[in-house]
């Protein structure tokens, strides 16, 4: 019997720092890394993975029809992840695909920390304080006056499995003052996490810093735009670590530059990877890392460890992948 072939596409981090991942994988497929460019050809990306029956894939590049299509062996791409943007669903579940990723509460505590740790260092001038010190700059921190929390009105886009946790923190650590908007949650959640229910306008109105902890859907791209910038408290604090493509890019810039946007924390843009030459980077008030919110050690294992099991299961036993982004593909093709 021909052993499987699982193909881990464009993740630096899968098995780097946990062998056994691999080895577990290695006893019963054959593996192979692919790197490609974010925005590969759909043929391109093909041609290097038509043969897997299992693909591990990274937040890029993007797996549309016509490259699945080619895949004719592939029972399961498990995302390292837990968004799956990158990945065409209806495509996949036609075609009789699983499409995995890792469940919310594996990246919970690791991302809603760097969420609050970049409100942080954006709100207290950490990274301007650090450099000038690296200049030999130390007297310039009299123009390095920065905001403190307690008090203070965050807005929440999203109170689900992450922001609800970085509602814990803030409004339990900080005593801030948490408003939250989320037509998905019931009123009972924003009771439980200290967190008044507001519009999406009241939001962006009232608050002096913003939390994005929601998915990238046809309905969130671009949520945040120019009438919304202007609309915002001055000198207002914007967090991100979930996608780039929930704000307009060239509005978020122009409202950088001239305001009324104090700062722009984020862990994700649009179109990454960049390097320091994208006109974001070159902006004093901004705060750009480069993905960084799942990494700690107990997350990266357990998105691994999610990873693994569904292989296990898929490719090994003949079984389904533990959260499905798709489950109706068990429906259309039992």
């Amino acid at each position: 019997m021909n052993r499987p072939l699982i193909s881990i596409v464009n993740s630096s981090t899968f098995g780097k720092h946990f062998r056994e991942h691999i080895s577990t994988l290695e006893k019963f497929a054959d593996i192979q890394h692919v790197t490609v460019p974010a925005d590969v050809d759909a043929d391109a990306l093909a041609e290097k993975i038509k043969d897997s029956d299992g693909i591990i894939a990274s937040v890029t590049p993007r797996f549309i029809r016509k490259t699945l299509e080619q895949c004719t062996k592939l029972k399961l791409l498990a995302r390292h992840g837990i968004g799956c943007d990158n990945v065409d669903l209806v495509a996949a579940t036609e075609l009789g695909i699983q499409v995995s990723r890792v469940k919310g509460i594996v990246e919970r505590e690791a991302v809603a920390e760097y969420a609050v740790a970049l409100l942080m260092a954006a709100s207290r001038l950490l990274p301007q304080g650090s450099q000038a010190v690296k200049n030999s700059q130390w007297a310039s921190r009299s123009h390095m006056v920065g905001m403190e929390l307690r008090g203070k009105t965050i807005g929440i886009i999203g109170l689900g499995n992450i922001g609800s946790r970085s509602a814990e923190i803030l409004s339990n650590g900080f005593k801030a003052n948490i408003i939250a908007s989320d037509p998905y949650i019931d009123k009972e959640r924003f009771r439980q996490f200290n967190a008044t229910d507001v519009s999406l306008e009241e939001l962006i109105s009232k608050s002096n810093a913003i939390l994005f902890h929601c998915p990238l859907t046809n309905e969130t791209r671009r949520m945040l735009s120019k009438a919304q910038f202007d609309a915002m408290q001055k000198s207002a604090v914007i967090v991100n670590t979930c996608r780039g493509e929930l704000v307009a890019e060239d509005d978020l810039y122009e409202a950088l530059q001239h305001g009324p946007l104090g700062a722009y924390a984020t862990d994700v843009v649009e179109g990454e990877p960049i390097d320091g030459n994208h006109r974001l980077a070159k902006l004093n008030n901004t705060i750009i890392t480069p993905h960084l919110g799942g990494y700690s050690w107990e997350s990266l294992y357990g998105m691994g460890q999610t990873c693994v099991d569904d292989m296990v299961s898929v490719l090994q036993n003949d079984g389904i992948g533990g959260e499905l982004a798709n489950p109706e593909v068990l429906r259309n093709h039992r």
